[in-house]
């Protein structure tokens, strides 16, 4: 039987509220078989989950202070921001519209000292490099236990596609996205992501999925001290379509202007890796 979803009120309108899975981040760590299989079943069926980083303090700490510089970015005058446009360059540097804007920082480029983060962000050097590391490495945990889910015994793992030590197109990714006035000038942006997982941090109602069980669509609920994290494309390719990539699109549950931060961290395989099944290759 399909899960049900849970009910919310905004403001005066009653929402439907997406029934997401918690998955422990320390439960993941320790190989704890119970909480793989419900990682398994989170991404495969609706493919978006919490991951619970209570006990990551300095994480937690870390995301708060990305918020702060965010909002110091983008309150920068408009000129500024545009010093960070990258022409012809998808994955790096400033982009923005009338109602919103972006600033991505690719992983490789804090190691190179010839690509300086922007100055709102210098200031924060550390804890950028400390998130991106951190996130990195969470990324790579829900990575390896759902190889071991899928695939037990196998030597083709997801990890092959995604080395540490390649060239990826990985990134912190920082948003300003605020509510409108009036919640039907909302334009549609649905869509699914294309690298392999999307980490998110917001602490407001911001984004939509479709469930794939009725093709109606929910709300997802900011969880204090909790990653919302999404299958991207890149993984229902490897996987052969085991793991989920769900249609999701950023709107508003009701009207009335807000500002609104998003932290992320986009994690994508490396250079080069082509989206087609795994070959699975048994002991």
């Amino acid at each position: 039987m399909a899960p049900s979803c849970s009910k919310a009120v905004v403001g005066d309108t009653v929402i439907d509220v997406a029934p997401l899975e918690v998955i422990s981040l320390q439960r993941l760590l320790e190989n704890d078989e119970n909480e793989r299989g419900r990682l398994e079943h989170a991404a495969t069926s609706l493919g978006f989950f919490y991951v619970d980083l209570r006990g990551s303090q300095q994480y937690l700490n870390d995301v708060g202070q990305l918020y702060t510089t965010t909002e110091r970015y983008f309150t920068q005058p408009h000129e500024y921001l545009t010093r960070d446009f990258h022409e012809n360059d998808e994955f790096r540097g400033y982009k923005g519209g009338k109602n919103w804007g972006s600033l991505e920082i690719p992983r490789d480029d804090i190691f190179d000292q010839n690509k300086p983060l922007p100055p709102a962000f210098q200031l924060d050097s550390a804890t950028v490099k400390r998130f991106i590391g951190s996130s990195h490495e969470m990324a790579h945990t829900i990575l390896g236990q759902l190889s071991k889910s899928l695939w037990p015994g196998s030597e083709a793992w997801l990890e092959e596609k995604h080395r540490i030590g390649e060239k990826s197109k990985s990134s912190l990714k920082v948003y300003r996205g605020p509510a409108l006035a009036r919640r039907v000038d909302v334009g549609d942006n649905t869509h699914t992501d294309g690298g392999s997982l999307t980490l998110l941090y917001t602490n407001k109602w911001g984004t939509q999925v479709e469930l794939p069980w009725n093709k109606e669509w929910a709300w997802i609920e900011a969880k204090p001290e909790h990653a919302i994290v999404n299958v991207g494309d890149t993984l229902q390719a490897l996987s052969g379509g085991k793991l989920y990539s769900c249609r999701h699109r950023v709107s508003q549950p009701v009207d009335g202007f807000e500002e609104r931060w998003a932290v992320t961290y986009f994690f994508r395989p490396e250079d080069g890796t082509q989206l087609a099944p795994l070959r699975i290759v048994s002991h």
